[in-house]
């Protein structure tokens, strides 16, 4: 049974949608107030980056989770005002503003003083990702779960999640939606939670029938649920209070292809290199032949010419 709250978000369960980063942003269009998920057992029109279509048969995780970027800002202006006048004590006084006489404001010290910033919405796309990550780890054990750039998370080398973060223009909210393939992988290069070694929490679930390639015990969609906002709760708090360095650091430590040759696709052109790191604005950094370096702040990343 799904909740209809929990963890402060209030959550709008659907048996069908053809979206639920869609339905999510219709409820903004129309008005709303608290943090929401919209959480559905199918998608007839799942979508991914780039326009790309997201298979979602019945049987997987669809979730959208809506979050308001204004207390976000709030939440670290008040945090980044308090280490600003604390470190500022001696020195001199320190505005409302954030700004000392020196002109050194909030976004000079890494901290979000414009909700607009896009740099900042990316963050939280790693965010979202480590909190998969931590909540797939929370359900299955002997696995290999990394981070692919920029938005995916995969298992033993394959696909089991994809993010995507959507707003509209001077909106404060946020759309981040989330799929995960719990009983099945609909596509080559993939993989799903009930392929995968289980532990003793799923294995005491409940048992649902799965095609023969992911057959086996797998969770509901209440558990996963409520894991990942957790997770999110808390990986989001961090980023929060401590900004995105730590995140970066946590998201590098499974990043998948670190330190190997891949190549990137952006414009319908591919460049090759070794990807060396993430910068601290997300970007990932490659290294060319040459020693010279691109930073690509969007892209599509290719290991041996494919997907």
């Amino acid at each position: 049974m799904i909740p209809k709250t929990f963890k402060g978000f209030h959550i709008h369960y659907y048996k069908e949608v053809s979206s639920t980063n869609e339905e999510a942003l219709d409820l903004i269009r129309r008005g709303i107030s608290n943090e929401t998920v919209i959480i559905s057992d199918k998608q007839t029109e799942g979508r991914g980056r780039t326009g790309k279509n997201w298979v979602s048969p019945e049987g997987n995780f669809y979730a959208s989770l809506v979050v308001n970027l204004f207390n976000d800002y709030l939440s670290q202006l008040s945090v980044s005002f308090q280490r600003v006048t604390l470190e500022s004590r001696k020195k001199e006084p320190v505005s409302s503003t954030g700004m000392t006489s020196e002109g050194i404001g909030m976004k000079e010290k890494g901290l979000v003083n414009n909700i607009a910033d896009v740099s900042k919405l990316t963050e939280l796309t790693f965010v979202t990702a480590l909190a998969v990550g931590n909540t797939l780890l929370s359900f299955i054990s002997n696995s290999n779960v990394q981070y692919k750039w920029p938005n995916d998370v995969f298992v033993d080398g394959k696909k089991i999640s994809g993010i995507l973060l959507e707003r509209k223009s001077n909106s404060n909210w946020l759309v981040i939606g989330i799929g995960i393939n719990i009983s099945h992988a609909p596509m080559p290069g993939t993989t799903c939670i009930s392929k995968l070694f289980l532990s003793p929490v799923i294995q005491t679930g409940i048992q649902v029938q799965t095609p023969a390639s992911c057959a086996g015990m797998t969770l509901q969609n209440t558990d996963l649920l409520k894991e990942l906002i957790i997770n999110f709760n808390k990986l989001r708090k961090q980023w929060i209070f401590d900004g995105f360095y730590a995140i970066r650091e946590m998201w590098l430590q499974r990043a998948f292809k670190m330190n190997k040759q891949i190549s990137v696709k952006l414009a319908d052109k591919l460049h090759e290199g070794i990807f060396i790191d993430i910068d601290k604005s997300g970007r990932l950094v490659l290294q060319q032949e040459d020693g010279g370096l691109i930073y690509f702040d969007a892209g599509e990343l290719f290991t041996d010419n494919t997907l």
